[in-house]
């Protein structure tokens, strides 16, 4: 019994190095499970400030989403108001460009009148000088006929009597009544 009892005194000292053993790895376990705690609550903090990040990332890309989708809004308005001002101003260009041509067209029928009434104008200016040179002419050849019934009158004077020059002299200067 003896040899029993140091057995299982072996075994109990076995069991006391076993457990100790075992309480030391189980306190390094601890340990360990503590520090895998600490680490997992450090790596669950650190993801959820990752996720609260994200998630606002997420609302000011919403947001920015919101505002390029109102400012994209705003630019098809601006589009087709500029498309409707252009066509406007199309329209507008070429009412001016036809306007410009029967502008054109009226200057140039005005310039061939302008060149017509000059023309005639200097025809008429010709015709008048003409006019003039014949008048001149005509009161020269006049005054020159009168001269000579002046003489004619002068000399059938002398010949006749006075009555018949007087006479001759009223058919030469009619009274002008």
């Amino acid at each position: 019994m003896l040899e029993e009892l140091k057995q299982l005194q072996i075994q109990i000292e076995g069991l006391k190095d076993r457990q100790k053993r075992l309480e030391k790895e189980n306190a390094t376990l601890r340990e360990n499970q503590k520090q895998a705690e600490k680490q997992f609550e450090e790596q669950l903090a650190q993801k959820e400030r990752k996720i609260t990040h994200q998630q606002d990332e997420a609302t000011v890309l919403k947001t920015k989403f919101e505002d390029l989708k109102h400012h994209h809004k705003q630019l098809k308005e601006d589009s087709s108001t500029l498309a409707e001002r252009y066509s406007r101003l199309d329209k507008g260009c070429n009412d001016l460009k036809s306007r410009f041509q029967e502008i054109l067209t009226e200057r140039n029928e005005l310039r061939v009148s302008k060149e017509k009434l000059h023309n005639d104008q200097r025809h008429a200016e010709q015709q008048l000088t003409e006019l003039q040179h014949e008048r001149e002419h005509l009161i020269a050849k006049n005054t020159q006929a009168k001269h000579k019934i002046d003489a004619i009158i002068q000399r059938l004077s002398t010949l006749g009597t006075d009555e018949q020059a007087q006479e001759i002299q009223q058919l030469a200067h009619p009274i002008e009544d």
